[in-house]
């Protein structure tokens, strides 16, 4: 996964993390995506205060919390970050990736329509394996949060 995508992808999960420290959460799946927010804000937050910045990365990573426009600057010191350190990069990777993984596998010539998947983890991974002569028609995978339509 490139550092936009990557970065995309934390972003999405940050952005309600951000707006559930403001309010109580009330269903499994909301405390699931807090948690995961949570834990997403702490490893960012470690890896930003490993810069020779003076703090201005935390500083923005921090104030994001209360003040969305903020958030682009937290966007693009993000992407800065996953760009130039290839480690972190692979360590927020496979955070983002141990999610939810759905999957749907088709053997030779089978035919799947209609199909649904929706994770409202806000991360995780969802993938279509087709066999030889396998079609798939009008199939729409969705990970978004639980707050999300």
């Amino acid at each position: 996964m490139d550092p936009a995508s990557l970065t995309a992808m934390a972003m999405g999960l940050l952005g309600p993390y951000f707006v559930a420290l403001g309010t109580s959460v009330a269903t499994e799946a909301g405390k699931d995506v807090y948690q995961r927010g949570k834990h997403l804000f702490e490893l960012i937050k470690a890896r930003f205060a490993r810069e020779p910045d003076g703090g201005k990365a935390v500083r923005v990573l921090e104030d994001a919390v209360s003040d969305p426009d903020l958030s682009s600057s937290l966007e693009t010191k993000l992407f800065r970050l996953l760009t130039n350190d290839a480690t972190f990069a692979s360590e927020l990777r496979q955070f983002m990736q141990s999610g939810p993984r759905q999957s749907l596998t088709q053997g030779e010539e089978a035919v799947a329509r209609r199909i649904r998947l929706t994770n409202t983890a806000g991360t995780g991974d969802q993938e279509i394996r087709q066999e030889k002569h396998a079609t798939a028609e009008d199939i729409e995978f969705n990970i978004r949060t639980s707050d999300q339509p």
